[in-house]
């Protein structure tokens, strides 16, 4: 028993440094237009922006954003040295997807961000990054606060491939999937220039391998006990 406990002990001190160390995978399925990438979990909640619309004063029509700020825009298609569509199996999203940052207004004091607000508390996200870039980069929060070790750069996103932001390239445009979040209530999209765009931004919360890695360690401890027994 006592061999059970220190081992147990020297697992958990392991464990304490890498309990917000976020996960990077690029699996994906195939969305209803038949070109496009979506998150591959089942259970979790996906923003198509295929509904979202200006009623003359907001953006509405969201399937899972609370609400959103910023300089995002809604759009479909491409313009050159403003926005181009991500690129999926066989060519670029036909359908609306959201652009950071729109063409830039300069009485516009938010800048070049776009800022989502969700119903829940979640640890993963995904989403079909476009044409990623060096100046691509996305911040988590919690309760307003900037979570933890969360802001996270278009290099560190597709490392080690380069983000260039070549607009068809499959190493460029994918489905990226971060996994193991601090848990977070709101996320960021920022770009220092043109442009930063996504389509079919999932999120889901997803048991951390701490949690179960602990609860395992309980019915190893469980066992001995039953054998000393």
């Amino acid at each position: 028993m006592k061999r059970i406990l220190a081992l147990s002990m020297i697992l958990l001190l392991g464990l304490s440094g890498s309990v917000w160390a976020y996960s990077i995978n690029y699996s994906f399925a195939v969305d209803g237009t038949g070109n496009g990438y979506t998150s591959p979990y089942a259970g979790a909640s996906v923003e198509s922006f295929d509904s979202v619309y200006w009623n003359g004063s907001a953006w509405v029509g969201f399937d899972l954003f609370m609400g959103m700020t910023g300089s995002g825009d809604f759009v479909t298609g491409s313009v050159a040295n403003n926005y181009a569509a991500p690129y999926g199996i066989s060519g670029p999203d036909s359908t609306q997807y959201v652009t950071v940052p729109q063409p830039f207004d300069p009485g516009f004091s938010t800048g070049m961000s776009f800022f989502a607000f969700l119903p829940g508390t979640y640890n993963y996200l995904g989403l079909w990054w476009g044409s990623v870039d060096t100046y691509n980069e996305i911040r988590f929060y919690s309760q307003g606060s900037l979570t933890p070790h969360t802001i996270i750069t278009g290099p560190a996103a597709i490392n080690p491939s380069t983000a260039n932001g070549n607009q068809t390239a499959p190493s460029t445009n994918l489905y990226v999937n971060i996994l193991d979040l601090p848990d977070f209530d709101s996320f960021e999209m920022r770009s220092t220039n043109y442009a930063f765009e996504a389509d079919n931004i999932a999120v889901m919360y997803v048991p951390e391998p701490a949690t179960m890695f602990l609860l395992a360690l309980g019915l190893i401890g469980i066992t001995g006990i039953r054998r000393k027994m």
